[in-house]
């Protein structure tokens, strides 16, 4: 097999050829490759990369294969590493024939350099089946922790990523696709507190999203593993296979020492002996069950042995936990290890989970006490009257039994002063209080916080956030139902950060009220930012939905996206100087959102840079900006795909798609600033009207534009502004309806079924009504069902919102998870 590439710094393809993880292929920018030459057509069924400095940074690829070697496929789109390892990884797809396969890089997590030091093209394996552990196992609530990763810092992994993860030889199927091989070898990586490595899953929640944490006192937990252990480390060969958890340590386990298999109990190794002639390899069933204060163990279905254990934060474990290291065992390598091949998991949880207690304060000092003593399912309930606000630390509610922070009767429990922080807890809710105090509100380090109908009016005299997601390991929480208004210095009402390197992942931000911003500023009042340049290389999967942005007239950009993979659906912006902007990162998706200007001056919609967004389904009208603040900004770049992190990049590969522009100043924009202009666009089945200017206005001439299904209407002075073929821009009157905004197409009109058909991921339009037959061009759908979304009033969202239906809309939280409590 010999290697090319498109290009390199003196570090040469043959490099990942050579059998050595210290030599290495790269090269900068996006959208470099090495291609590798099989000879001959092959039947290729995944392949094996291993990352310079894949221990420390994730990188972004593609995979593609090809017959001729010009002619290419893509097997794996935007596929990413783990970050957690320099050893190969294996990336699986369907079994294809080729000669030829490349690895397309887009760069890292920390620069725009793709480096590979080792590549292994295997051969069939039957399209995928098996070869990811999630094919085997239902890993849906589960998180994996590895004997690899950096110094007190093992790797983690959690859903979704998951769902389409294995790592040889630590976490992979077994050849004939019957089980999980858990391997922990005698040097790998520990967790800090911990002098032994382990490849085990840990139990959660919320399809994987949260720990759990359960109480041996109420409720019955069960989990079963069918299980084999096929290797043991030298000299100390010890390995646990299966354990019970509380909050500070192993409860209960089935170890293995020789020959001899126990039962475990807290620090007693050998509480009950299961056999004394265990040979490696042999399968057998394990069964604990955790309730009433017991727990009661099975081996091969024969009750052994019952505890009497009671205790909080339970969950379960599985794999392969070596009990030597380095200092016990030898030779120290990755050659010396335990082994636990996993052929069956289940658990299983019946019965009350606990309902917590009721602590009622009414002053400060009592608040903080409730703060410093609350355990899961605490509900602290604040009398009427004012507080100052403290800090919560290590606080751990469970998805059934939060901690709940909530005032007797919403918005009379005022805090004029002190700091909410929020730091290393999670499942913890704060709800109907009124908050008038000077200082910011901060989620740090903690997961599955929410923040719902609360009142904001922060007392401002300079430069403020108002409330803030930060931290490493923070994720999945959910700010909704809460009024945001009158802020005039600068800063953000939200913003969504992370750690040095990554934001905080999976959030959402629902059912808010922001109002009344301002005045405009050049830079720094966002009402929402998600991400910031520094970390933009990193994805946050955050969700801004269902949210009325009102008179948010402080910044060029009302909701600002500096990140990857983010979504911005079915929010309401009316009279509001500014955009929905994507400024840095790629994969944005933003859809169904309704930008209604009244006619306003500087009133814009959505501005974008960087690669592979989703613009469809929203309706922009009466918006009167231009330029920066135009209806749809396709903006241009000031550098293509590398350079500085806070620099506009160019735009490649949006997609454009079933929006309706109607009576804007300026519809949609390509290229109004910066030099590069857009590339691979693809504008297809918009209804754009308007009576001046040009329609669609190129100014600047994008690269390999496709235009497909539009239909433009100019009428006054305006004219469609592009010369296409009929089957790109049809001119003709789309017939449209309004009856107050927004407008919707009307009986007969030519939009009708007269869709390209382009976009599949287009199930429904900006009503949520289904896109049925051939959709229409346009936002809307020509249907008699139910209109299911809509503009978003005063009444639709905030603190005092109804919890279903409103205004004959039903509004729902369509979010990756269910939250408990989700109104």
């Amino acid at each position: 097999m010999g290697a090319t590439a498109s290009g390199h710094d003196g570090n040469v393809p043959a490099n990942t050829l050579d059998n050595d993880l210290t030599t290495r292929w790269s090269a900068e920018g996006d959208g470099v490759w090495i291609r590798y030459d099989l000879g001959s057509p092959q039947t290729v069924g995944s392949v094996s990369i291993a990352w310079h400095k894949g221990d420390t940074r994730t990188t972004t690829f593609d995979v593609q294969l090809s017959g001729d070697g010009s002619s290419w496929t893509t097997a794996l789109e935007r596929e990413t590493s783990t970050g957690g390892t320099v050893r190969p990884e294996l990336y699986d797809f369907p079994d294809g024939s080729a000669r030829y396969l490349r690895v397309v890089g887009y760069g890292n997590t920390v620069n725009d350099w793709t480096s590979i030091t080792e590549t292994t093209v295997n051969g069939a394996d039957g399209g995928g089946t098996c070869t990811y552990p999630a094919g085997v196992l239902d890993l849906a609530n589960w998180q994996l922790r590895l004997p690899i990763g950096a110094d007190e810092s093992p790797t983690s992994i959690h859903q979704p990523q998951l769902a389409t993860y294995s790592v040889d030889p630590w976490f992979v199927t077994t050849p004939s696709c019957d089980a999980v091989r858990f391997r922990a070898a005698v040097n790998g990586v520990v967790a800090g507190g911990s002098s032994h490595p382990s490849s085990e899953l840990r139990e959660m929640t919320g399809s994987g999203t949260t720990e759990a944490a359960w109480s041996s006192t109420s409720g019955t937990h069960t989990m079963v593993v069918d299980q084999a252990i096929t290797a043991l480390p030298e000299g100390k060969p010890h390995v646990v296979a299966g354990q019970v958890h509380d909050g500070s340590g192993e409860v209960s386990g089935f170890r293995l020492e020789g020959s001899d298999l126990y039962i475990t109990n807290g620090d007693t190794a050998h509480h009950k002996l299961l056999t004394s002639d265990y040979v490696l390899g042999t399968r057998f069933q394990t069964r604990f069950v955790v309730g009433g204060g017991q727990i009661k163990a099975y081996y091969n279905g024969v009750l052994q042995t019952t505890i009497s254990k009671s205790f909080t934060g339970g969950y379960f474990k599985a794999g392969a936990y070596t009990q030597a290291n380095c200092t016990n065992s030898s030779p120290c390598g990755a050659g010396n290890y335990g082994e636990v091949q996993v052929y069956g998991l289940s658990v299983t949880h019946d019965g009350d989970q606990g309902t917590g207690r009721t602590v009622n304060v009414s002053d400060s000092a009592q608040l903080r006490s409730a703060f410093g003593t609350a355990q899961a399912g605490d509900r602290i309930v604040l009398a009427d009257g004012r507080y100052t606000m403290s800090k919560m630390t290590g606080r751990h509610g469970t998805a059934t039994a939060p901690i709940t922070v909530v005032a007797a009767n919403r918005g009379q429990a005022v805090v004029d002063d002190g700091q909410l922080e929020v730091a290393n807890s999670s499942y913890v809710t704060v709800e109907g209080l009124k908050w008038t105090n000077s200082d910011t509100l901060k989620i740090t380090s903690s997961t599955n916080v929410r923040l719902t109908r609360n009142h904001f009016r922060l007392t401002e005299d300079s430069s403020l956030k108002w409330v803030i997601i930060q931290g490493a390991d923070s994720h999945h929480n959910r700010i909704d139902h809460n009024l945001f208004e009158e802020k005039h210095q600068l800063g953000n009402f939200i913003t969504i950060d992370g750690s040095d390197t990554q934001q905080s992942q999976h959030d959402l931000i629902d059912h808010n009220h922001f109002r009344n911003t301002g005045p405009r500023t050049s830079n720094g009042m966002e009402a929402v930012r998600v991400g910031w340049s520094g970390i933009s290389r990193s994805s946050g999967f955050t969700i801004v939905e269902s949210n009325l942005f009102e008179n948010c007239d402080g910044d060029p950009e009302i909701i600002s996206v500096k990140s990857n993979d983010n979504t911005v659906r079915y929010n309401t912006f009316r009279t509001s100087q500014g955009t929905l902007s994507h400024r840095h990162g790629n994969r944005g998706t933003f859809h169904g959102n309704f930008f209604l200007g009244g006619g306003k001056a500087g009133t814009g919609g959505i501005r974008v840079y960087g690669q592979d967004h989703k613009i469809y389904n929203n309706h922009f009208e009466g918006l009167t900006g231009t330029g920066y603040d135009a209806a749809l900004q396709l903006d241009g770049g000031d550098v293509d795909t590398s350079g500085a992190l806070n620099a506009h990049w160019r735009v490649y590969r949006a997609t454009v798609a079933h929006n309706t522009f109607v009576d804007n100043v300026s519809n949609i924009e390509i290229g109004a600033n910066y030099s590069l202009p857009p590339v691979d666009l693809v504008i297809t089945d918009n209804v754009v009207t308007g009576s001046q200017g040009k329609l669609f206005n190129e100014r600047k001439a994008p690269v390999n534009a496709t235009y497909a299904g539009n239909i433009a209407w100019p009428t006054g002075s305006a004219t469609a502004g592009v010369t296409k073929p009929a089957d790109a821009v049809r001119v003709v009157d789309p017939l449209l309806v309004g009856e107050g905004s927004p407008y919707r197409i009307g009986a007969g009109s030519p939009a009708i079924d007269a869709g390209t058909g382009r976009h599949p991921f287009i199930t429904d339009d900006m009503d949520g009504q289904a896109r049925t037959g051939v959709a229409d061009v346009g936002a809307d759908e020509w249907s008699t069902a139910p209109v299911t979304r809509g503009p978003l009033d005063a009444g639709d969202i905030g603190p005092t919102a109804p919890h279903q239906a409103t205004t004959g809309l039903s509004f729902e939280v369509e979010s990756v998870r269910d939250i408990p409590g989700t109104s």
